[in-house]
């Protein structure tokens, strides 16, 4: 099936659920933090649904048993097994670097509501930082997406209109930031977020595998 393309200078992708499947690590972190209050585990996917809005909306919300009256404690018990275990299980979803190589003449940038020295680290351990011109994480900007402060930011940076940038995500979070920052938006099936609530958010593209941008795009 013929694609209409659509002329870009700057791809913007979330990291998890986008570019890596993260969701493995982030979910041991979770129960491991849960353990050490004597909580119960969560299944995987309790956990994965609320992936995507930054790491004080996972962890209240994935133990807000805890997080209510000892969030500090609850952020430091979950960093500290996070940041020694974020490559565990973590790895690029299929056709990634092929379709990085194919943007290499635009503008890439990893927008990510992660922290942004664990999101670098990710990146550095998966063989794929030096393929972005610039990568942000949640506390890189004043706001997290769905604020679109982070695009906002990345716009300004390259002196490019909205309508000649995309935003590439999983989650609600990144295509309400992409309408509200005016530009592109293309939703990925395969990520860690509900392809329902993706759906609703109705981005202008959806994808079920990241080679697919190379139909839409050049």
């Amino acid at each position: 099936m013929k694609h209409t393309k659509h002329i870009i200078n700057v791809i913007m992708f979330d990291l998890d659920g986008t570019l890596a499947n993260t969701g493995r690590d982030l979910a041991d972190a979770v129960n491991h933090t849960r353990h050490h209050f004597d909580l119960p585990t969560l299944p995987d996917e309790l956990v994965y649904s609320n992936v995507g809005h930054g790491v004080e909306y996972l962890l209240k919300h994935s133990v807000p048993e805890e997080s209510s009256r000892h969030f500090p404690e609850v952020m430091q018990v979950f960093l500290d097994r996070y940041q020694n275990h974020l490559l565990d299980h973590t790895a690029l979803y299929p056709n990634v670097l092929e379709t990085l190589d194919y943007f290499r003449s635009k503008k890439r940038v990893v927008v990510s509501n992660k922290i942004h020295r664990l999101t670098i680290a990710i990146l550095r351990g998966l063989g794929i930082a030096e393929q972005f011109d610039l990568v942000l994480g949640g506390d890189s900007v004043t706001e997290k997406k769905p604020d679109p402060a982070l695009l906002h930011h990345v716009l300004k940076l390259f002196n490019v209109a909205p309508r000649q940038a995309v935003i590439v995500g999983d989650g609600e979070t990144d295509m309400q930031a992409g309408k509200a920052a005016g530009v592109l938006t293309c939703g990925v099936t395969y990520g860690l977020g509900s392809t329902e609530q993706l759906i609703a958010a109705k981005p202008d593209f959806m994808i079920d595998g990241i080679r697919e941008l190379l139909n839409y795009f050049y």
